[in-house]
């Protein structure tokens, strides 16, 4: 069984009805361990409000994933992490590396994936045309 730590990019096409995204989620929620950080709630809730829609849309998503806690030791390992990405991002990428070796990174931003490969995370772009 594969732990797939799913960032926002992806989770926001999932939610938006992205098909590649949609489709990569179920299956992966059926086969695998899909992670997020708790930020990803908080995120999910942002752009659901900006977009006027029901907030309780994210449940789709939320209710099929494990929650890893925002600890500080997150922090601290996001706060060490010199490759340039914003916040939020580093504090998802220091996440999944909380999650051990084995985790593979799920994001739509290249960015994002840049970095979780330097940082010697695996990484998955389902949304990506290949």
């Amino acid at each position: 069984m594969t732990r797939y730590y799913l960032d926002t990019s992806v989770a926001v096409y999932a939610i938006e009805g992205h098909r590649r995204a949609v489709a990569w989620f179920d299956a992966a929620t059926e086969q695998h361990e899909v992670v997020s950080s708790r930020i990803l709630q908080t995120e999910l809730t942002r752009v659901l409000r900006r977009q006027q829609r029901p907030v309780l849309e994210r449940d789709y998503l939320l209710d099929k994933i494990a929650t890893a806690p925002l600890s500080e030791s997150v922090l601290t390992t996001a706060e060490s992490i010199t490759e340039h990405v914003k916040t939020l991002d580093a504090i998802h990428l220091a996440t999944a590396l909380s999650l051990g070796s084995g985790t593979v990174m799920v994001s739509h931003d290249a960015g994002v994936l840049r970095v979780a490969a330097a940082l010697g995370l695996r990484t998955v772009d389902p949304v990506a045309e290949t």
